[in-house]
């Protein structure tokens, strides 16, 4: 495996790293600002991004996109990551909803949502999380009852990113509810969220990124089934591929970013001769270089026309586990001052300690990473 750009993805990554720079001149430290400020700073980047042409990097021309590669997304996406950009505020519409439509959807479709996903006019989230089921997706009962002309759903999701900005949402429901296996008798809606109720979820870190939403007979048209009625599961399992490629160069990024800032603060506070300190951060910085090799592997794989498999769950609990001990070591690192919330940065070390508790949690719990890697990887009997 090359780990090297080639001649012309580092000329491209050179223009990237070039229009960014110029982009973010006046953007603010997104770990200084409120939630409120970072969601506004998330839309105004997001603007930038479509009217720039930066937005469907992947996506085919026919469609409005620019028709480069996955790899050139990737290259793009950890560019920004380096440099600190915001979360543009329809990264679920760019990432996961366009490509989606585009691998399942109708022309019909296609012609009515690709439009404004690339113009920064709709934005989306994705409803697949239920209340009961975790990380368990087919147990899902979020139900879709037929009526004339269209799918009455009543239900609940939660854990919905961005729910709160989203006009449209990815809707899982489950359409049979006697189905042969309970991977099938699921669709794949596109559901208007004009009548969701959506409620904020409190973080521990006090952010309200998460939601929950509440359907009740909130009705979605037959033209709105994507892929066809019961194919629910193989939609959703496109989807969770997009999301895996679409993060992948970005994963290593943030492991890479959390060891370097604990670096940064232990020469600040003069722990240069602490040999046990240096020794857990030198097992931080051979993880985070795990994290890059993996993340490239991944890449690499989807560019040869293969789907990334059950390894992709080490590489998530990998970084997870890096993020985390590298900011509770940062929160340790300021003693008192850190609990207090007092001191230089310490107020935003705590907040990202906080935040990055929920990385074992979300995108998959730690345990059911581990029930993947002992099942489909190590040949384990089924635990559940």
């Amino acid at each position: 495996m090359d780990f090297d750009d080639s001649t012309e993805d580092c000329a491209f990554r050179e223009e990237v790293g070039a229009w960014l720079d110029r982009a973010l001149a006046d953007v603010p430290d997104q770990e200084e600002l409120s939630q409120d400020e970072r969601e506004a700073w998330s839309r105004t980047w997001q603007d930038r991004l479509c009217e720039a042409g930066w937005a469907g990097l992947s996506w085919p021309v026919e469609h409005g996109g620019r028709g480069m590669d996955a790899l050139a997304q990737a290259i793009f996406n950890e560019e920004a990551a380096k440099r600190g950009a915001p979360y543009p505020l329809n990264g679920v519409g760019m990432m996961l909803a366009g490509p989606t439509i585009i691998a399942h959807g109708t022309a019909e479709q296609q012609a009515r949502y690709l439009p404004g996903i690339l113009s920064g006019e709709t934005y989306w989230c994705q409803g697949f999380s239920e209340p009961g089921s975790g990380s368990d997706l087919a147990s899902l009962r979020t139900s879709a009852v037929k009526v004339d002309g269209g799918w009455l759903v009543n239900g609940s999701k939660i854990w919905t990113s961005n729910a709160h900005n989203a006009s449209m949402c990815l809707l899982l429901a489950r359409t049979d509810p006697d189905p042969a296996n309970k991977h099938g008798g699921i669709s794949y809606l596109l559901a208007p969220m004009d009548r969701f109720t959506v409620k904020p979820l409190v973080m521990i870190n006090e952010d309200t990124e998460f939601n929950e939403m509440f359907l009740d007979d909130v009705f979605v048209p037959d033209s709105d089934v994507l892929g066809g009625v019961g194919n629910g599961w193989k939609v959703a399992l496109t989807t969770l591929a997009f999301e895996r490629g679409s993060m992948a160069l970005n994963l290593w990024v943030w492991a890479r970013q959390a060891v370097d800032r604990l670096v940064d603060l232990a020469l600040e506070r003069g722990r240069c001769d602490d040999e046990a300190f240096w020794d857990s951060v030198g097992a931080l910085q051979c993880d985070a270089e795990a994290v890059r090799i993996g993340s490239m592997r991944m890449v690499a794989e989807s560019q040869a026309g293969g789907i990334p498999g059950p390894e992709t769950s080490a590489l998530k609990s990998l970084w997870a586990g890096v993020v985390q001990n590298a900011n509770r070591m940062a929160v340790q690192l300021d003693e008192a001052g850190g609990v207090l919330l007092d001191g230089d940065g310490a107020a935003a070390r705590m907040r990202r300690y906080l935040r990055a508790r929920a990385h074992t949690i979300e995108g998959g719990t730690e345990e059911v990473q581990k029930s993947i890697l002992a099942e489909r990887v190590l040949g384990l009997p089924r635990s559940r």
